[in-house]
């Protein structure tokens, strides 16, 4: 029985990748606008429920016991609340998720923008009741806190947001919106 054998490309890791694409770009600058518009197309498209998925994920897959190294007394910051540790832990979690919001609103890409506001929203919510053993036990107020912040910054980020549809998504935090 013969086996297929692997691609070279298929086992590059991201960042090997993302060399290879620069230095093809490098070499081949014709290819640059086609790959300017399939980057565009990446980027201008979301799925909120996915965002959903994944914002509930990151914030619900922390362990608490991630708290153990950063509350209490440490070195050089004194003694760290836990509810302070948990909110830089899900800070950390939630952060790569704010800055695709940014770069989508630079970019100009207000569907995907939106899209992925409102999957930010709605992962938020879902981690409302937070879950025993997570970090966000530590923190129960963290998802509409945040939620709160990211509705500001889509404000200063001139996202528009589906209201009437924020309303059945996350309807508890109604006033939130205001």
């Amino acid at each position: 029985m013969s086996r297929r054998p692997r691609s070279a490309l298929e086992a590059l890791s991201a960042a090997e990748k993302a060399n290879v694409l620069d230095e093809l770009l490098a070499a081949r600058p014709e290819l640059r606008e086609p790959v300017e518009r399939y980057a565009a197309a990446h980027l201008s498209s979301e799925d909120r429920g996915a965002v959903a998925a994944d914002v509930q994920d990151a914030l619900l897959s922390l362990d608490i016991e991630e708290l153990n190294g950063r509350a209490g007394p440490q070195p050089g910051r004194g003694y760290v609340h836990p509810v302070e540790a948990a909110d830089e832990i899900l800070d950390e979690a939630l952060q790569p998720f704010l800055d695709d919001l940014a770069r989508r609103a630079a970019l100009g890409m207000s569907s995907a923008a939106t899209e992925l506001a409102v999957g930010i929203l709605a992962g938020l919510y879902a981690c409302r009741d937070g879950a025993r053993e997570t970090v966000l036990q530590e923190s129960p107020d963290y998802p509409a806190e945040r939620a709160a912040e990211v509705l500001h910054q889509c404000h200063k980020l001139g996202v528009d947001l589906p209201d009437a549809e924020l309303l059945d998504l996350i309807p508890e935090w109604d006033t939130l919106r205001r």
